[in-house]
């Protein structure tokens, strides 16, 4: 096999194995020795590909977040009523993350030097709050005056953390589904009547 494969190969292993690991694990609770044993590569050889721990962190949310952007980019284009398209970016957002993204980012930035914490702090932007803002401002239901777009996104984000924290009791698709219609209409609609 070429040396160029092999790198390319591993290179992704590596990606992958992080990926899972910080998300059940967690950031902090995740090391590069951990990494490297599920990979079962040294840990130099993980510095080969990645400088530290933060730099490979940011390089999954980098993919994660391109992937849900591109997501949300196509919920955003269909027919579709606000609350279906919020209900559509919540599976998109599960089907990723194992735990509240919100908070996730925010407490991994917590371990991070100050420059790769702005650049996960971009990330998040970017690639969730922007393209969630989109799908608020092109919505044919108008959002409260009191309300901009972008406090919409990120409330609609940080609503999230009520889900995640039971997600993992459900059993079926059938209750996933009706909590994330009740999560939905109460972001949307509150919680009175």
């Amino acid at each position: 096999m070429k040396k160029e494969t092999v790198f390319e190969i591993t290179h992704q292993s590596i990606l992958e194995t992080a990926k899972e690991l910080f998300l059940t694990n967690g950031y902090k609770n995740t090391s590069t020795r951990d990494i490297a044993k599920a990979v079962n590569i040294t840990q130099p050889a993980l510095y080969y590909h990645f400088s530290n721990k933060e730099v490979l962190f940011i390089e999954i949310n980098k993919q994660i977040g391109s992937q849900l952007k591109h997501e949300m980019g196509q919920i955003q284009d269909e027919p579709d009523s606000l609350e279906n398209k919020l209900i559509k970016c919540t599976n998109a957002l599960l089907n990723v993350y194992h735990r509240d993204i919100f908070s996730f980012i925010h407490q991994s930035a917590a371990e991070m030097e100050q420059e790769n914490k702005q650049q996960l702090f971009y990330i998040l932007n970017d690639y969730y709050l922007k393209p969630l803002q989109a799908i608020f401002e092109t919505s044919q239901t108008p959002l409260n005056t009191m309300v901009s777009s972008k406090k919409a996104a990120q409330f609609y984000l940080m609503s999230l953390s009520l889900l995640f924290s039971t997600i993992h009791q459900i059993s079926t698709e059938k209750e996933r589904s009706e909590q994330i219609s009740e999560l939905m209409s109460m972001v949307l609609h509150g919680v009175l009547s």
